[in-house]
């Protein structure tokens, strides 16, 4: 039964099940080099020696060094074979990276003489305690409703990628990204708050605040100088990189407005809850405090998100005497620029999904927890 307070024997017993399957999950992980086509070897040892060193625009010495590798194959027609494999790395570890005992390796390896090429380093068992961990902290503290957000999760996935083949297929990039808004929004809304009121408060309210996004954006760029799309990383067909940008912008600001509708969406559904009688003043004046505090933590959440992403590329440029100009200008402009559009997505989510939330909910009270019409 929904609300019922789950017992700590059965607490710790979901905690050990989910850890156990993890650690199963985990070792078998750990052991699939017969999966897969391309051959993995086990670094059985590793001899590291100093090669040279090298300065840096900014009189800074890097260190390199040698690395000779033993490894055994571990699939394959050569398994169990002894291989040497070298490789070379620095001490920052920008282009390369260091090898130590115990990794596993993709290689190539050369016939007849015992030695092969480094390709990369097998990342399956990393990604999975990542996403083991993100689903354990999941069912712990959500139980099965966990379940629910995670399949809303996949869904999502799954439906992103057929849109990215619908796209590779010639398909209209601004049209995609619209339809993936609106559908992202639904389901993704319907799967965190079930069939209710509320709901449909968040998705009006996502949507409205969006299109608002998406005009105001509109009138901006076509009133402003042309951005430097070519300069971003992602820079694939010369003719659609405006679209590219409006896309990326559009997924950014959709995941802050989402969440900013449903929050004040199921903050006035609870108040009314607790205070079915409560007027219109007083519950405007509660919706005027909780944006307060939503808006403070999201922004700021916002930021640290997106300067996160290009944090690397801008200490590595300005480690190369890039000025600071040059970095707003060309690197940083497009993070500003989704940084702002999400800004404003969730200061204008406040007020439309509040006026929603009045306009919708206000109009019902609850008595044990159904909505029914308020007689007045």
């Amino acid at each position: 039964m929904r609300g019922t307070v789950e017992g700590a024997p059965a607490i710790w017993k979901r905690i050990t099940g989910l850890l156990l399957l993890l650690a199963a999950v985990l070792v078998f992980v750990s052991k699939d080099a017969f999966l897969y086509s391309d051959t993995i070897v086990k670094v059985m040892s590793v001899e590291n020696t100093f090669a040279f060193s090298n300065q840096g625009p900014n009189e800074e010495e890097e260190q390199y060094y040698e690395q000779a590798i033993e490894g055994r194959i571990l699939n394959g027609a050569d398994i169990g074979a002894v291989i040497s494999l070298s490789n070379t790395y620095s001490s920052s570890g920008v282009n390369d990276e260091r090898y130590r005992k115990g990794d596993q390796l993709f290689v190539t390896i050369s016939k007849g003489n015992g030695t092969g090429m480094i390709i990369g380093k097998k990342r399956d068992v990393y990604l999975v305690l990542l996403i083991g961990m993100f689903l354990f902290a999941l069912f712990v503290i959500n139980r099965w409703q966990g379940g629910i957000i995670f399949v809303s999760l996949i869904i999502n996935i799954g439906i992103f990628l057929i849109a990215l083949m619908c796209y590779g297929q010639g398909g209209n990039l601004i049209r995609i990204s619209m339809l993936l808004m609106m559908v992202f929004s639904v389901l993704t809304l319907l799967f965190a708050g079930g069939f209710h009121k509320k709901t449909a408060v968040a998705i009006v309210s996502t949507l409205f605040t969006t299109l608002l996004c998406y005009f105001i954006y509109e009138i901006v760029l076509h009133t402003s100088d042309r951005l430097p799309y070519e300069m971003m990383d992602y820079v694939v067909n010369p003719t659609d990189l405006s679209d590219l940008f409006f896309a990326g912008v559009l997924m950014g600001s959709l995941g802050a407005i989402m969440d900013v509708c449903i929050s004040i969406a199921a903050g006035v559904s609870e108040i009314m809850i607790q205070t079915p009688d409560i007027g219109r003043k007083p519950l405007v004046r509660s919706i005027r405090e909780m944006g307060y505090d939503i808006m403070g933590t999201m922004i700021n959440v916002l930021f640290f998100t997106y300067i996160s992403g290009s944090l690397p590329i801008l200490v590595i440029k300005i480690k190369n005497s890039y000025t600071l100009y040059h970095l707003i200008q060309f690197q940083s402009i497009f993070e500003i620029i989704r940084f702002l559009m999400g800004a404003i997505g969730i200061v204008l989510a406040i007020p439309v999904s509040g006026m929603c939330s009045v306009l919708i909910l206000h109009s019902r009270r609850f008595e044990d927890g159904n909505m029914v019409k308020e007689q007045k």
